[in-house]
């Protein structure tokens, strides 16, 4: 795609574009193909991480077509529809804990807009009004609509070209052990970032705090996992003044950190979750917000509406796809193989440039830095060139923070992370030759 082209991109230099984009036009298993016929092995499943199934699956696009034959749309206003009544029932059975009442969107977003205005629904029908600040972390992502943005702790431009923004949001530090915000080691730190919560809690008045939000395996870092007491920690504390705990299972979600869902590795129960991404494996815009019997009980009528909340054809593509995902036991899959992934990133730690390699399931990154002792972080510019010469070998991957991110769909293969394994090792060679390391 070149200049003259009509199509606005998101998050995309104009210069590249004058230089001319890739465009692709097919995608088959964990393969995508470009306008001249060259072959990509994509570890990103689609760069924003929704194929959990991967490319081609004609079980969903069948399922799409019968839905779309028989009711393409109705209102989400005062009428259900079967295939999103269905996908209900179907998420309490695999949902964490008491999760057990869905309302569904088109985005990652909107599912994290609508986890903010049904707390607040909450407070406001329980008559406790003073309640609406949500603590986000620094670090977090969150999406890009008005409410989500403002819990955005990370990818500045975002955040502050749409500034003043409104208020009411809370700030506090994320567990990122590799270069602790905080200065210091776990486990002697006794998770002071999380213990810190509640000091920020009393400093802007509990009585006006909504909720708490967080990734249960974080993005802005490179898919960074939280010591094991962390989310117990952060549970309690919201327990203690009446805060909702919102995981944001957007990424972190049907399966791919391993499990259902991200929160399921730490023992805990959430009071709501969002949802997007692989509840759909990208094949219809789906979103969705999960909750307990609890946050609902108050709230006489749900003053929200999106046009395409609780759409019959997206919910029809996310039962198949769910489907397919139990058929074919992918969450298991997810588990076994992103052991062996992580297993064979481990050996690349031994490059003078990565510092550390991480993963949970089949979500895993890279760290890297200029001083393996004082973690010193690596040229923003050094790590984007590593993804030319990965893409230049025909492996697409992505960067966040000082690190490269992984995350396949799910069906992956042992030879497809062997292959993988191998263009990266060449890639972080041919960088660090050129750097003089």
């Amino acid at each position: 795609m070149d200049h003259p082209s009509h199509l606005i991109l998101a998050r995309t230099h104009r210069d590249r574009v004058k230089e001319g984009l890739t465009v692709i036009k097919k995608g088959e298993g964990v393969r995508v193909f470009d306008q001249d016929g060259k072959s990509y092995l994509d570890l990103e499943a689609g760069m924003t991480r929704p194929v959990h199934v991967g490319y081609g699956r004609k079980e969903i696009a069948q399922a799409v077509h019968d839905q779309i034959c028989n009711l393409c749309y109705f209102t989400p206003m005062d009428y259900a529809n079967p295939p999103a009544v269905k996908l209900s029932n179907l998420l309490t059975e695999i949902a964490p804990g008491k999760i057990s009442q869905f309302f569904f969107v088109s985005s990652g977003s909107e599912a994290v807009e609508s986890a903010i205005k049904l707390a607040k629904h909450h407070h406001f029908f329980k008559g406790d009004r003073k309640r609406y600040k949500i603590i986000s972390r620094r670090g977090a992502y969150h999406g890009v609509t008005g409410g989500a943005l403002n819990l955005l702790g990370t990818v500045f431009p975002m955040r502050q070209i749409m500034e003043p923004l409104a208020p009411g949001t809370i700030f506090v530090e994320s567990p990122y052990c590799y270069r602790c915000p905080l200065h210091l080691s776990y486990p002697h730190c006794d998770i002071a970032c999380a213990r810190d919560i509640e000091r920020t809690i009393h400093f802007e008045d509990p009585e006006q705090i909504s909720a708490f939000i967080g990734e249960p395996i974080q993005q802005g870092f490179g898919a960074y996992a939280p010591p094991k007491e962390y989310w117990k920690i952060v549970r309690e504390i919201c327990d203690r003044y009446g805060i909702f705990l919102i995981s944001d299972e957007v990424i972190c979600g049907f399966g791919r950190t391993g499990k259902w869902f991200g929160i399921d590795h730490f023992d805990i129960e959430p009071d709501m979750i969002t949802m997007a991404k692989g509840i759909s494996s990208g094949y219809i815009p789906l979103g969705g917000v999960g909750v307990t019997d609890e946050v609902m009980e108050p709230i006489e009528i749900f003053h929200h509406l999106h046009t395409y909340s609780n759409h019959p054809v997206a919910c029809a593509a996310a039962l198949k796809n769910i489907e397919i995902m139990q058929r074919e036991n992918l969450i298991e899959h997810s588990h076994k193989i992103g052991k062996y992934f992580l297993e064979h990133l481990k050996p690349l730690e031994s490059h003078p440039t990565v510092g550390e390699a991480r993963g949970t399931g089949l979500w895993a990154a890279l760290d890297f830095t200029l001083d393996k002792k004082k973690k010193t972080p690596f040229p923003p510019n050094r790590v984007i060139r590593l993804i030319g010469r990965a893409k230049a070998k025909g492996l697409l991957i992505k960067t966040m923070g000082q690190a490269l991110e992984f995350a396949p769909p799910l069906i992956i293969q042992k030879e497809e992370i062997d292959e993988a394994i191998k263009i990266l090792d060449e890639c972080i060679t041919e960088e660090e030759k050129e750097m003089n390391v």
